[in-house]
């Protein structure tokens, strides 16, 4: 922690905004070290400070007043810090299980609405924030060395029969095209935690570091596939923040919006990308501290066709 608290200290030397601030360290933020003030956030992220880096450059090409803004980057140690605007309000996940109903459809709905703004945000390429490439299309970032990660999982003898029904859906050629030439925003990961409210409205959109410039559709895609998540977590009994209900919700009023353009299309698309989701969950079992018991969980899941509705909406 004084590392860290030596750092703030010299980027206040650089940063003047700073000086009256006090900060103290955040209660949450996964993979970045992250401090807070009245007004800033302080991120550092030293096992990857090249990803920190690109998800600032990318944060300074957006203006919406939802989307922090950066106020200074730079190089400290070896690492990089960067602070942006504290947005007001709380982390989603802390408040929706005493929020109102009239509340929860207030968020609800602004959440719709900015899923409309990130499509008017446009590129003439795809791009990832996380893997720092461009891509000739869509596919070929979602299938980035995806064989080997098929060789990782193929490790474990218990993955053959799932590995089996996802390479059947992956193979098809046909669907690769039906992705949008035109890349929008894509934030990639709009789950509960990343979004704050003041408990009336929606006030933040935070961790961009997964977004890419892609096609318009994929974060409906995670959404429907996170609501799945969700409910496995609720009938495991762990759903502590309410995120089933959240998701539930939330699917709800995209199923009655304008963000599905063609239907069809849709679900040709989503029973590939969720084939693609399900094989990154793998891998990410097959590395984990206990593979057999994770590969087993999503196994079952998988087995359980839990997401299938969305195949026929």
């Amino acid at each position: 922690m004084k590392n860290y608290l030596s750092r703030i200290r010299r980027i206040k030397q650089e940063f003047i905004a700073l000086r009256g601030e006090n900060f103290r360290v955040a209660s949450n933020g996964t993979h970045h070290k992250v401090f807070l003030s009245n007004r800033y956030v302080i991120r550092f992220r030293d096992d990857n400070p090249k990803l920190l880096l690109r998800e600032t450059i990318f944060l300074k090409r957006l203006d919406h007043p939802l989307i922090p803004k950066v106020s200074w980057e730079g190089k400290i140690d070896k690492s990089i810090a960067m602070a942006e605007n504290r947005l007001p309000g709380e982390n989603i996940n802390i408040l929706w299980k005493t929020l109102p109903k009239v509340s929860k459809a207030n968020i609800i709905k602004q959440v719709i609405q900015f899923l409309q703004y990130l499509r008017t945000q446009t590129k003439d390429h795809v791009y990832s924030v996380s893997t720092g490439r461009k891509y000739k299309n869509f596919s070929d970032y979602l299938t980035d060395a995806i064989k080997q990660k098929i060789i990782r999982i193929k490790k474990f003898k218990q993955t053959d029969k799932i590995l089996r029904d996802l390479s059947s859906i992956i193979e098809k050629t046909s669907v690769k095209n039906l992705f949008s030439k035109r890349a929008t925003i894509v934030h990639g990961d709009l789950i509960i935690h990343n979004l704050l409210t003041d408990g009336k409205n929606l006030t933040g959109v935070l961790d961009w570091e997964l977004s890419i410039f892609g096609d318009p559709d994929y974060d409906l895609f995670r959404l429907f596939y996170y609501q799945e998540c969700a409910k496995a977590y609720q009938e495991q009994g762990i759903d502590e923040t309410f995120e089933a209900d959240y998701m539930d919700n939330l699917i709800a009023a995209i199923l009655k919006s304008n963000l599905i353009k063609n239907k069809k299309i849709f679900q040709k698309k989503y029973r590939f990308v969720r084939a693609i989701f399900y094989l990154n969950a793998l891998y990410w079992a097959s590395n984990s501290d206990n593979p057999q018991k994770n590969l087993n969980e999503l196994i079952i899941q998988w087995n359980k066709k839990s997401g299938v509705k969305y195949l026929s909406i």
